[in-house]
């Protein structure tokens, strides 16, 4: 049973969208521009893990393809993502918009930013000042979201820091140089 509805959003702007069983299309170069940033944000093989579909799956419904309406939760769920700004483009774009955000625990951050400082030199990597912010933070989140509390940050921090350092002598090194680079 489809239906058209109008979709008014507080900045003004109206779009017309299609409400199926089958699939949520919106106005589709802009849903598509959505679920772009959800990948964007998320990595596009985690968003395509998370939605059931292949990567190249993901790009069509970026382009305009109309994609179901389990690929839209899956990718909110995985981005923290609010549905409603994922399908209409209105309200806040994050889930957690209206709910009070955590504060940064500065001594996770501390120890995280240690711990990858310490495994880049373990390996003979080189990583950018900007790129150690952002992974730092990366992990650190991880960590809150996989973790019950602080008391199983350590644990989560030792296996994070195992991964990366795996993957960083998985990196091959670059021919002019003897220090990799990630």
């Amino acid at each position: 049973m489809d239906k058209t509805e109008e979709n008014q959003c507080d900045n003004g702007n109206s779009e017309q969208f299609r409400v199926s069983d089958a699939f949520v299309p919106g106005s589709a170069s802009k849903l598509g521009t959505r679920i772009g940033v959800v990948c964007g944000r998320v990595g596009w093989d985690v968003a395509a893990q998370a939605s059931g579909k292949s990567v190249k799956q993901l790009r069509r419904y970026v382009q305009g393809g109309d994609p179901p309406a389990s690929v839209l939760e899956g990718l909110a769920r995985i981005s923290d993502i609010s549905v409603q700004w994922l399908v209409t483009g209105c309200g806040p774009m994050m889930s957690s918009d209206s709910q009070p955000h955590q504060a940064l625990d500065e001594d996770l951050m501390a120890r995280v930013v240690d711990g990858i400082s310490k495994t880049y030199k373990e390996v003979g990597a080189r990583i950018a000042p900007v790129d150690l912010g952002r992974l730092a933070a990366r992990i650190a989140n991880d960590i809150v979201a996989v973790s019950d509390g602080p008391d199983d940050w350590p644990g989560a921090l030792k296996m994070a820091l195992r991964t990366l350092a795996r993957d960083l002598r998985a990196t091959p090194v670059e021919s002019n140089s003897t220090k990799r680079s990630a």
